[in-house]
């Protein structure tokens, strides 16, 4: 007769005590998603249509905490912390064959989104067709808010002026629509913004005079738009500000001054606007500027002969302006000098020789009023 088996020591009392513990953790994360967001991710999905990635297929069922794609909560108090809905991705999800994702949804942001009241990103981007307007509430009920990116579709519409309500804010990106009005001034009530792109809307009105208010800001993205005026000389007070675009708008003025104190503006694009005045020196001398384009302006005067060994330039397009004077001789002191354009200008007498002239092309300096040597050809 088979003996039967000893029986098995019993568990130390501290060690059930944690695992009864884990079980209960367990079973209240199972049951973590909120009943009332589980109801506004249904209303907002009621309002988009997405067919060909079937982003929405999985939003079935009471657990929208973990089973449902885009959507992820807070574990201790199951809300809706972050909706993610990328149009363009390669996540497994959205791209099994391994080819990025790009999907087309239509429909409009029903305002049930500002029922998630703990929500903390609210990412919609480059879906291509979801239009209509910003709801306003999204300023107001989502005090949370740390991440609004909603670009790459065709909203319309203003910027909700209570945009600085949102004082945890740190990325706004409405880039590539359709929206319309000014710039809010509440906007530069946003202390903790780090990164604002609203390029390519329409936007019209000026830039606000208090921008330099936005100490945090370490990128400006504006350019393709209808904005007029000056460009505020508080910009200049942005000491981490690495990328300015104000490109392709409708402003006038001068570059201000303080611009060149800017110390880490790696890049600054101006062109295509109605710039007048001079390039101040200070701009040209700045150590970390790579990327400087004021290009389709009315610029004028001399081109300031401040270059040194410390200037490195990947582009320095100052073409179609009403430059005059001479090439500056001190580009040839630059550490590099990428992609030079001084086109359709008014510049004149030789092209130094040596570096950075002996690796450009005519077209680099065509059009001008009678600049010679170099790809030229000999002066006479």
């Amino acid at each position: 007769m088979a003996s039967s088996p000893a029986p098995s020591p019993a568990a130390p009392p501290l060690l059930l005590a944690a695992l009864a513990a884990l079980a209960v953790v367990a079973s209240a994360s199972a049951a973590a998603c909120s009943a009332g967001d589980r109801d506004a991710l249904l209303a907002i999905r009621a309002a988009l249509s997405e067919a060909h990635l079937g982003v929405f297929s999985s939003w079935t069922g009471t657990d929208c905490c973990t089973s449902w794609y885009g959507v992820s909560c807070d574990p201790t108090t199951g809300r809706v912390a972050d909706l993610t809905l990328r149009g363009e991705a390669d996540d497994p999800v959205m791209a099994p064959a391994g080819r990025p994702a790009s999907g087309v949804m239509s429909g409009y942001i029903s305002d049930a989104v500002c029922r998630l009241g703990r929500l903390s990103s609210l990412i919609l981007a480059d879906w291509k067709q979801i239009s209509g307007p910003i709801p306003p509430c999204v300023a107001t009920a989502l005090p949370y808010l740390r991440i609004l990116e909603l670009p790459g579709n065709r909203l319309t519409g203003e910027i909700p002026r209570s945009i600085g309500s949102l004082s945890r804010l740190t990325v706004l990106n409405l880039a590539d629509n359709l929206i319309t009005g000014e710039i809010p001034s509440s906007l530069t009530s946003l202390t903790s913004l780090k990164h604002l792109d609203l390029t390519n809307n329409q936007l019209t009105g000026g830039i606000p005079d208090d921008v330099g208010d936005l100490t945090m800001l370490s990128r400006a993205l504006l350019g393709r738009n209808k904005l007029t005026g000056a460009i505020p000389t508080s910009v200049g007070s942005l000491t981490r500000l690495a990328d300015l675009d104000l490109a392709e708008n409708g402003l006038t003025g001068g570059i201000p001054d303080s611009l060149g104190g800017a110390h880490v503006l790696t890049s600054l694009y101006v062109g295509g606007n109605r710039i007048s005045g001079r390039i101040p020196a200070s701009l040209l001398q700045s150590k970390g500027l790579g990327i400087l384009n004021l290009s389709r302006n009315a610029v004028e005067g001399a081109i300031p002969d401040v270059f040194t060994a410390e200037s490195y330039f990947m582009v320095l397009d100052l073409s179609r302006n009403r430059l005059t004077g001479a090439v500056p001789r001190s580009l040839s002191a630059a550490a590099y000098v990428g992609h030079l354009d001084l086109s359709h200008n008014r510049l004149c007498g030789s092209i130094p020789a040596g570096p950075p002239f002996d690796h450009l092309d005519a077209a680099s300096f065509a059009s001008n009023s009678c600049l010679c040597g170099g790809p030229l050809g000999k002066c006479t």
